[in-house]
């Protein structure tokens, strides 16, 4: 249940899902969108589709770490003012398992936020039969710089 005292996020879901949808390859082709977008986090989920595969039914790893950038920056933009004109600048990943399934979805939460720039965990599941709900297939810490650093 959300936290009445908790500050309202700079953008909503369903904003952030229209921004992102302007960038062709993320919101049109790849199809991450929101789900969930709060003052300190994000959720993002993404239908898995057979392009999305490597061998034996592998969720390939750039797709991984798309999932990962998209729920940091969806993060960024509810915690911060002006935070669509955030950038990567730096990402970590370790993947833990096989990702394999056929919905995936990422867990973003600020860990830092400072005035040049945000640091963000994430930990990206995969949704499936056989899958629990609670091992990450890839943990991912991140710094997104703000703009204006």
């Amino acid at each position: 249940m959300p936290d009445s005292a908790a500050p309202a996020p700079y953008v909503t879901a369903e904003g952030f899902n229209r921004a992102i949808r302007a960038y062709p390859w993320f919101g049109q082709w790849i199809g991450i969108e929101a789900t969930e977008i709060t003052a300190r986090g994000a959720r993002v989920r993404l239908d898995v589709k057979p392009e999305f595969l490597r061998h034996d039914g592998t969720v390939a790893g750039p797709i991984v770490m798309a999932m990962a950038d998209v729920a940091m920056y969806a993060a960024i933009m509810g915690a911060v003012a002006e935070g669509e004109r955030a950038v990567t600048a730096d990402m970590t990943l370790h993947f833990m398992r096989r990702p394999a399934g056929s919905v995936l979805t990422a867990e973003a939460r600020i860990l830092r936020q400072g005035k040049r720039s945000v640091v963000c965990a994430v930990d990206v599941f995969v949704d499936g039969p056989g899958e629990s709900a609670s091992d990450s297939v890839c943990h991912v810490v991140g710094t997104y710089a703000l703009p204006g650093a």
